[in-house]
Order: C-alpha cells, then structure tokens, then sequence
C-alpha cells in the first residue's frame, strides 16, 4: 500500500509538470508563427499583448500594400489581355484577396479565437499521450509546409531571370535598366507573397486543421471508454458519456460557427487556383516551370485535404460512437430486469441524440466537411483535368 501511495501522486505530479511544460511550448510556437502577422489567436498565461501600433504595422501595413499588389495585378491582367498574362497573375489575385479577408476577419474576431484556442488546449492537454500526439501533428505538417515554400521559391530564383516577357509584364516600359530593376522587385515581391499569401494561409489552416483534430482525439478517446464499458455499463456510466458527447459537439459548433465563413472562400479560391494551375501545366515546356506549378499544385492540394482530413475522421467516429452506443443495448440483454430497462432507455436516449444532432464543420451553410463532400469535389476537379488534357 505504502509503495502505490507513493506512485500515484508522482504520475499525477509528472503529468502535471508535463501538461505545463506543453502547454508553455505550444503557446510559445504559435506566438511565433501569429507573431510575425501581428495576430494574437493563441491563449497566453503571461499576458503578452500587442499594442495597438504594432497590430498597425504588422496587420494593416502588409495588408494595404497586399491590396495594392493585387490592384496592379487586376490592371494588368486588363492592360494585356492575353492567356500568359492571366495565368500569371490571376492565382496571385485569388491568393492575396484570400491572405485579405482571413487577415480581416481573424483580426476582429481575435478574442472569440482565443477564447476557442484556450477551450480546445485544455481538452488535448487532459492525456499525456494526446499531448505527444498533437504536438507531432504540428510539426509534421510544418515540415512538409516548409517543403513545398522552399521548393517553390527556388523554382521562382531560377525561372525568373529567363523570363524577358515576364519582366516586360512587370513594367510597362520596357528598358534594360527596367529589366534589372524588374528583377529585384519580382523576387522581393516573391518572397512578400510567400511570406503574406501562401505562408500564412497555410499556418491559418494548420490552426483550424489542429483544432479538428483535437476533436477527433477526443471522440476516439469517448469511443474507447465506451467500449471498455460495454460488458459493465451503468446509468452513470451512460450519464457521463452522454456529458463528454454533448462537451465535444458544443466545441465541434463553436469551430464550425467561427471558422465556416472563411472555409467557403478557402476551399472555392484554392480549387480555383489549382484549376488554372492544372491548365498551365499543358501550356509550357520549359521543365523548371512544369515542376513549379507540379509543386503549387501538390501543394494545393496538401491544404485541401488537410482541411478536410481531420473533419471527416471526426464525422467517423460519431458514426462509430452510435455502433457502441447499439452494442451496449443488445449486451444488457441478461441483466435484471429493472437495471435493464433503465439503461435500455438511457442509451435509447444517447442513440437519439447522437441521431438529431447534426455534429461536423459546415461551410458556410452549405454542407459539412467529409468524405463524401471530399470525394464530390475530387471527382469535378478530376472530371476537368480529363476534360482539358482531351481537348
């Protein structure tokens, strides 16, 4: 007894010491990543607030002069009306009104984010196990993020230089001290957008990618308990897991509520994009370009299914959580009579519960992230990939 005694309160002492060391590292990781965009979408214990003139500096300033960027693309794309000059600068267009509006809006729903980020830390910090898990879903992904911008960029440093009828689309008119001026400024105007555009989009989406994620730990954790509880299910039992239910699909709406606006321009700009990318692909021949818009197009698609990945793995374990919750009736079958009837209609209960709700991420209203609507949308992109390549 007296050795048990003495192991409990150092698991409880080490998991304790582990949450805060987590927590103090996740909080510190995506401080750095918001950082530099001047966004404050993280809870932080120590209370390191922006001022006002930094969010100025770091939001609008970038932003103003992404408007301007996207200004002078939407001219030339008018001044010179040809299929080069829009493929070109049209994903550009998409990309910065994108970077735009997710800016915007996170920017003035900061709290509400906070506050979300805060509720859904608490919930992946509750296992030692979830906490070792999420934090490798993080860096992996910004791993394979950095992959694709750094193989993106060097792509634009060989290609650009070689390009005269880029440059001569860069400035109206043409000299050659125009052509070396040209050059510096298409590769700073490069690195702005990889910085602003592509970057954060992809550290935007990675925050909305997590905290499905966190979701979908937390159903599967639910499913297990579930079914350990399956041969010795209670009323309490039942109670509880119907509470860790309804906890988790209030934190599922919170996600969709603050988050669906910006899915619906995410996923019709980034199909968009892929699309002329797609058609590009079939227009050159220069190899450097091809495995360019190879990259942006993998790329594209990384996104797209990591905001979809998470979502639909949660919709399938609610599925699964009803398939326990059914196994549960039919096992009590040879209890007493009066237990039986009791948990026959707590879990009839649960099951209509699990049945009226409509637990996912919605976009905007108009369906909800999942395999089904994944597939839906892979089947058009593929149906117009063979629609161009026979044509």
């Amino acid at each position: 007894m007296t050795s048990i005694s003495h192991v409990i309160p150092k698991n409880v002492e080490d998991h304790s010491q582990l949450r805060v060391e987590c927590t103090r590292k996740i909080n510190r990781l995506w401080s750095r990543l918001f950082w530099v965009y001047g966004l404050q979408l993280h809870h932080d214990d120590e209370e390191h607030y922006f001022p006002k003139w930094k969010k100025f500096v770091f939001v609008l300033l970038p932003r103003l002069y992404a408007l301007l960027l996207t200004l002078r693309y939407i001219i030339l794309i008018i001044m010179l009306p040809t299929y080069e000059v829009f493929v070109m600068y049209f994903p550009s267009t998409i990309s910065s009104t994108l970077s735009i509006l997710t800016a915007v809006y996170l920017l003035k729903r900061e709290a509400e984010f906070s506050a979300l980020y805060k509720i859904v830390l608490e919930l992946a910090l509750k296992n030692s196990d979830d906490i070792r898990k999420m934090e490798r879903y993080i860096y992996i992904v910004l791993f394979i993020f950095t992959i694709f911008i750094v193989a993106l960029f060097i792509f634009i440093l060989i290609f650009i230089p070689k390009l005269d009828s880029f440059m001569i689309y860069n400035f109206l008119v043409y000299t050659q001290f125009n052509h070396y001026l040209s050059v510096v400024y298409v590769l700073f105007e490069s690195i702005f957008n990889m910085i602003f555009s592509h970057l954060f989009l992809d550290i935007i989406i990675l925050y909305f990618s997590y905290m499905c994620k966190v979701l979908t730990v937390g159903f599967h954790n639910l499913n297990e308990d579930v079914e350990r509880t399956t041969s010795a299910v209670t009323n309490a039992k039942l109670n509880a897991f119907r509470r860790r239910y309804k906890y988790l699909s209030h934190l599922a709406e919170k996600i969709s509520e603050n988050f669906s606006p910006l899915l619906l321009f995410w996923l019709v700009g980034l199909i968009v994009i892929l699309c002329i990318t797609i058609r590009s692909t079939k227009q050159v021949s220069d190899i450097v370009i091809i495995l360019y818009y190879l990259f942006d197009g993998g790329h594209l698609v990384y996104l797209i299914v990591l905001i979809f990945k998470n979502s639909s793995e949660m919709l399938l374990q609610i599925r699964k959580l009803k398939g326990n919750i059914s196994e549960i009736l039919i096992a009590i079958e040879d209890e007493a009579e009066t237990h039986q009837v009791r948990v026959s209609l707590n879990g009839l209960l649960f099951i209509q519960s699990l049945n009226d709700d409509t637990v996912g991420i919605s976009v905007s209203g108009l369906f909800l992230l999942s395999t089904v609507s994944f597939l839906n949308m892979a089947s058009t992109v593929m149906t117009y990939v063979v629609l161009v390549y026979q044509s």
